[in-house]
């Protein structure tokens, strides 16, 4: 096996690592001889994957070993430690990689999706995230091109290994747009949408904020969209919407097709996030608003920061109230940061020039 290319990657179903690698097959050009390696195939392969092979290995160094280019390939890795094991330390997957390294000429590029846990000294788990640590330095020094999604995980790496070149690379939208131009949207309308445990994670987080921007209508009404729903999880949401008393109240729509969250967020004015400023850059849902060309409306809004921080508007900005001029403008300077940072062909043509494709 030679001259070949091969992405390893922990997932094949929807959500996660597996919507990123067919995103970047969609965008990356037709590769002669690309196979995909996955511990573990679970659900069928989305008809994407079908134009590639798609094989299995068992979890162990031998069996990935066996499966590698044997010389001169390109390997990329969309690292993400859980996703490979469930542990958060995925030894075989690296023991692998630095063997095939070492014996081939080929090309290793990584991903990293997530990197390590960080657990107290105290934690049971704390040396084995040192060792974690320990053979994710050896990986470094051997791979050939390195990306990650977030600031923060490239200042971990580098510290790690202060040689190796980290290229920040944020994710891409999960949600394509449905239409090439947007029509008039509704004002006050917010959207909230992504798994339940996000957006409850969002309304607990946010709930005085947003019950002060009801009473002051500048959010009239809440649409939720999104999967991973359970009866306990629907009732806590209905009761958190509820004690905001917003105006025109709040719609609950559950899991919907791309198509129609896409309509969603083009016909919203505002979309609420709480992701933290450490992983802003690789949350899907909120590249999604952010390709959308929605106001963002997030705790972590800094317009000392760079962007996209100083690009989101506080709920105490917009309580305090400014011109719609500039809502318009900070929604577009976003929209153009994602095209430019994080749109998919961006991405895929990153991720070509480090496989030389």
């Amino acid at each position: 096996m030679t001259g070949e290319t091969v992405i390893i990657c922990p997932e094949l179903a929807a959500g996660g690592v597996g919507d990123y690698t067919r995103r970047l097959l969609e965008n990356l050009p037709r590769i002669a001889g690309l196979r995909l390696i996955v511990p573990r195939i679970g659900n069928r392969p989305a008809r994407l994957f079908e134009q590639y092979p798609v094989e299995e290995t068992d979890g162990t160094a031998r069996g990935l070993r066996a499966r590698l280019p044997a010389r001169d390939g390109k390997v990329l890795v969309q690292y993400s430690a859980y996703g490979f094991d469930r542990c958060g330390y995925p030894r075989w997957l690296i023991k692998a990689l630095l063997d095939w390294k070492e014996e081939s000429q080929g090309t290793l590029a990584i991903m990293f999706h997530e990197i390590w846990a960080f657990w107290p000294i105290w934690n049971k788990n704390y040396i084995l995230q040192q060792l974690h640590r320990r053979d994710l330095r050896r990986l470094l020094r051997v791979a050939d091109v390195v990306f990650t999604s977030t600031l923060s995980q490239a200042e971990h790496l580098i510290a790690l290994s202060p040689r190796c070149a980290i290229e920040v690379l944020p994710v891409g939208s999960n949600i394509r747009r449905a239409q090439a131009t947007e029509g008039e949207r509704e004002t006050g309308l917010a959207v909230l949408f992504g798994l339940q445990r996000s957006r409850l994670r969002t309304l607990r987080k946010m709930h005085p904020e947003l019950k002060s921007l009801g009473a002051a209508g500048k959010i009239r009404k809440i649409v939720t969209a999104g999967a991973g729903r359970s009866r306990e999880g629907d009732d806590e949401e209905l009761a958190l919407l509820m004690e905001l008393e917003l105006i025109e109240g709040f719609d609950q729509r559950g899991p919907l097709p791309e198509e129609k969250i896409s309509e969603l967020l083009l016909a919203c004015e505002f979309a609420l996030s709480a992701q933290d400023e450490l992983s802003i850059t690789k949350s899907g849902t909120f590249m999604a608003a952010a390709t959308h060309g929605l106001n963002i409306i997030s705790c972590c809004a800094d317009a000392s920061k760079p962007e996209p921080l100083s690009l989101l508007t506080s709920p105490a900005e917009l309580l305090k109230g400014f011109a719609r001029t500039e809502l318009k403008s900070r929604s577009e300077k976003l929209r153009q940061w994602q095209e430019r940072t994080a749109a998919w062909p961006h991405i895929a043509n990153q991720i070509a020039r480090a496989l030389e494709v």
